[in-house]
């Protein structure tokens, strides 16, 4: 039986954006997480979902929605899920949703493609993410202090990226596709670049010289439940976290001292600037900024710091 959706999502001959899906046995949110996508007032999108062969009943819920673009069939590994997703998508941008997540803000589609029709320097737009219970209770947002000191734009946007090794939220950012393409990391990518490829895509990203472009408003939700990957992987994903941070630290000491010349790219992947020696100190100032002030110690309150104290001295 076809779930009835709004007929333009359907046969969009040339959609501006694509929306990517992995999913492996979590039919209990795929409905969800379909008609959230559904539910933006962008409509010139597709919507693709990539199936890992699921036992759950996925595939009933995938026929009833006649505007999806779906493939159902074995994985080896995460990476090569995305990889077809990618090679699937016709969009100049792309959305990534995992199949337990979806949006809040009906107009996130929108604001994302316009911030990037307009400036050819951005790359990517991201804003606010906020958590889920199993049960479909809203929990916290995600980085709250960005609200009152968001963080810098485009190119301003390394030197804490440097310091932080802050990734942009995977489940609302909108990239370029053919940066995407370039850059995801797939079945030949190694250590942790295909354990947490979405980190690998970050370190590339930034790496290469793009730009982001933060938009303040609460995008997306990520739900929290028992069989995410996060917590089923952990084991392997932890190592990978901490492989990603370390090297971001390492790129920042060789840019620093002169060893490698970090240059930026607009959308196009042209370069556009680069950081000169007479540079360096500048930046070297900017880090030394976003260490001081947008410390966990500093933005933390009182009550948080003391409940904090408490579990380390008695656990």
């Amino acid at each position: 039986m076809q779930t009835k959706i709004s007929e333009d999502l359907i046969d969009v001959a040339q959609p501006v954006l694509s929306i990517v899906t992995p999913s492996l046995n979590h039919g209990r949110f795929l409905r969800q997480t379909i008609e959230s996508v559904a539910a933006q007032t962008f409509r010139s999108f597709e919507h693709i979902v990539v199936d890992g062969g699921s036992t759950d009943g996925t595939v009933e819920i995938l026929k009833a929605f006649p505007h999806l673009r779906w493939v159902s069939e074995q994985d080896d590994h995460v990476v090569e899920a995305y990889q077809k997703a990618l090679a699937m998508a016709r969009g100049r941008y792309i959305i990534q949703c995992c199949v337990s997540d979806g949006f809040l803000d009906r107009n996130w589609f929108k604001k994302c493609v316009e911030v990037l029709e307009k400036d050819d320097e951005v790359s990517l737009v991201w804003g606010f993410a906020q958590t889920m219970s199993e049960d479909g209770d809203l929990l916290n947002v995600a980085f709250q202090e960005f609200f009152a000191d968001p963080p810098p734009q485009k190119q301003d946007f390394l030197a804490f990226w440097l310091v932080s090794g802050f990734p942009l939220p995977e489940g609302n950012y909108c990239v370029r596709s053919d940066i995407l393409r370039a850059w995801f990391p797939d079945r030949q990518s190694s250590d942790w670049f295909r354990t947490c490829p979405h980190l690998g895509f970050m370190y590339r990203f930034f790496l290469k010289g793009y730009s982001p472009w933060f938009v303040p408003v609460v995008a997306n939700f990520g739900r929290i439940h028992d069989d995410q990957r996060s917590l089923r992987l952990s084991h392997v994903e932890k190592p990978g976290q901490i492989a990603y941070l370390r090297a971001v630290k390492e790129y920042g000491k060789s840019v620093l001292s002169g060893s490698a010349v970090h240059r930026f790219r607009n959308g196009k992947s042209q370069v556009i600037g680069q950081i000169r020696p007479n540079d360096l100190s500048v930046l070297r100032k900017k880090m030394w900024r976003h260490r001081l002030l947008r410390s966990s110690l500093l933005r933390r309150d009182l009550y948080t710091l003391v409940v904090k104290l408490k579990e380390r001295m008695f656990n």
